[in-house]
């Protein structure tokens, strides 16, 4: 699915192996995206020195001449600005690396990984990058956020990207619900606000095609996020406290 920005974020792919570059590339410029590419972390702090920003450097853990961390550091020294677009990509992450991750509270994905797992992480990072550059701290009154009583209502639930059952689901917990729409509270980055996807809360054993209204990090590890259905449900018998809209 290519973004629907209208103006194109551009990436950059930085990795020693000349067939992942160019499957990167061409997977990602399928999906839309300006893709600039680099064999090594010389030839990309070039880039970054002599052309305008990137929106997202995907950037390859284990490279000669200067490995995917220490490439991070000294760009982000350099260019400070983009310390939360680095995803690094690695096959095996050693303790040094799982530690300068969790210290800079880095994205990464292990490899081999599927096409789509990249292009939802990208788009995910994109979308919080753009959150944070206009300053917005959650749903906006009259426009994403439910006008509608809310019931307090916990539960275990899964979240299927793109509508796709056959997907690898996110698991969550529910923190409010309505006859519309639910608030959901997990550990990962922001689902993409604008697509779709299917929920299916499973001690209703109720399945709902929804889309992503808005989402927002609370702290390092957890996000919440809105889910309006597409079809209205009935509320749970169990429903009690209501939530003030």
């Amino acid at each position: 699915m290519a973004p629907e920005n209208k103006t194109k974020k551009r990436i950059l792919i930085v990795d020693d192996e000349s067939i992942i570059r160019m499957l990167l590339s061409e997977v990602l410029s399928e999906a839309g995206y300006e893709v600039e590419i680099s064999g090594d972390g010389i030839e990309a702090m070039e880039r970054l020195k002599n052309r305008a920003g990137y929106d997202l450097i995907v950037l390859d853990v284990n490279m000669p001449k200067i490995d995917g961390i220490n490439f991070c550091r000294q760009a982000v020294k350099d260019f400070p600005e983009i310390k939360k677009r680095f995803l690094f990509t690695t096959g095996y992450v050693s303790n040094d690396a799982l530690a300068f991750f969790k210290e800079n509270s880095c994205n990464y994905i292990t490899k081999p990984f599927k096409m789509q797992d990249l292009l939802s992480r990208i788009s995910a990072m994109l979308a919080k990058e753009e959150t944070s550059a206009r300053g917005d701290n959650g749903p906006k009154e009259g426009m994403e956020r439910r006008a509608e009583e809310r019931f307090h209502w916990t539960a275990y639930c899964q979240v299927f990207e793109e509508r796709i059952y056959k997907t690898t689901p996110l698991i969550a917990k529910t923190q409010d619900i309505s006859r519309n729409g639910v608030k959901i509270r997990y550990v990962g980055e922001m689902l993409p606000p604008g697509s779709d996807a299917n929920i299916h809360i499973m001690n209703l054993n109720l399945r709902r095609a929804a889309k992503i209204m808005w989402a927002k990090a609370i702290n390092e590890l957890d996000t919440v996020a809105g889910l309006k259905f597409m079809e209205p449900i009935q509320l749970p018998a169990g429903v009690a406290s209501a939530v003030s809209p």
